[in-house]
């Protein structure tokens, strides 16, 4: 929310602000590298964590990694959705109707996509967390076959990495 309320100030008060300094730092907050890179070690620590599951430190570790990427994902959510909500407000007087009802439609169902994928990384943080109590997730996950938890690892830990160095052939 606060994130959300820079960016429309930034734009109802441009004149009194230093605009073009905050709105090069509201472009670089949204990007998504940042969030993709912490959130692939996130995802590795988690993967850690399901092939360890009784190490503490890297469910430690897993859970703060997860913590922190939530949060840089609820900012750049924020502010993202500010430009599209200012953008919308200033289009809408240039847009026929339908397009801007179109765009807001399209708008609130990203949002929403991005909401839940920010959620699910809190979420991981949580069951992370729960390795101090004793019928915590990670209690339960050191009942399962270890070859099933590599399977859970392969998933967590080297699809991510291997994603984002496709990431780099593709850009």
């Amino acid at each position: 929310m606060p994130s959300f309320v820079i960016v429309w100030l930034v734009d109802r008060y441009r004149e009194n602000l230093p605009s073009s300094y905050l709105e090069a730092a509201i472009s670089e907050g949204i990007g998504p590298h940042l969030w993709n890179v912490i959130g692939t070690l996130a995802l590795f620590l988690v993967g850690l964590a399901l092939l360890f599951p009784r190490s503490k430190f890297i469910a430690k570790s897993a859970h703060q990694v997860l913590i922190n990427t939530y949060a840089i994902g609820g900012l750049s959510f924020g502010l993202l959705f500010g430009q599209l909500a200012t953008a919308l407000v200033s289009a809408s007087a240039n847009v026929e109707a339908w397009k801007t009802w179109l765009m807001g439609v399209g708008s609130a169902f990203l949002a929403i996509q991005v909401l839940l994928l920010n959620f699910s990384l809190w979420y991981l943080g949580h069951l992370m967390a729960s390795r101090e109590q004793d019928d915590g997730f990670l209690h339960r996950v050191e009942q399962v076959d270890l070859p099933l938890r590599v399977v859970a690892f392969a998933l967590f830990s080297a699809l991510p990495v291997a994603l984002l160095f496709m990431e780099k052939q593709i850009a």
